[in-house]
C-alpha cells in the first residue's frame, strides 16, 4: 500500500545562501528562491543531482518549524535545472554560535 507524504509548505525568500560540497573549505554564494522546513531551492550553482551539499542559511522567521538564526545544514541535491538551480533536501541542521 502506498502512503503519500504531503510536501512541506514552501516560502518564497530572496535571501543569500552559501553552499559547498562537504570537505571543501570555500563557500560559494547563491540566492534562495524558496525554502521549507525540509529543504531549499537556490542558485545558480554547479551542483549535480545526487551530490552531497552543505548550505549556510539564516531562514526567515515565518518558515514553519525551521528555526531562525544562522545555521549550517547538510543534505543532498535532489534535482537541478538547466539554469543551475538546485533543490537540496535537509538531512541535518545545526546552529552556528557567533561570538
Amino acid at each position: 500500500m502506498w502512503q503519500i507524504t504531503p510536501r512541506a509548505q514552501r516560502f518564497v525568500a530572496s535571501i543569500p545562501i552559501l553552499y559547498r560540497r562537504p570537505g571543501e573549505e570555500e563557500w560559494l554564494n547563491a540566492k534562495v528562491i524558496n525554502v521549507s522546513e525540509s529543504g531549499v531551492l537556490f542558485g545558480p550553482t554547479a551542483l549535480d543531482a545526487g551530490a552531497s551539499v552543505e548550505v549556510m542559511i539564516s531562514p526567515p522567521s515565518h518558515v514553519t518549524s525551521l528555526a531562525t538564526g544562522k545555521q549550517v545544514c547538510q543534505g543532498a541535491v535532489v534535482r537541478v535545472t538547466d539554469t543551475g538551480t538546485a533543490a537540496a533536501r535537509f538531512d541535518e541542521c545545526r546552529f552556528i554560535l557567533e561570538s
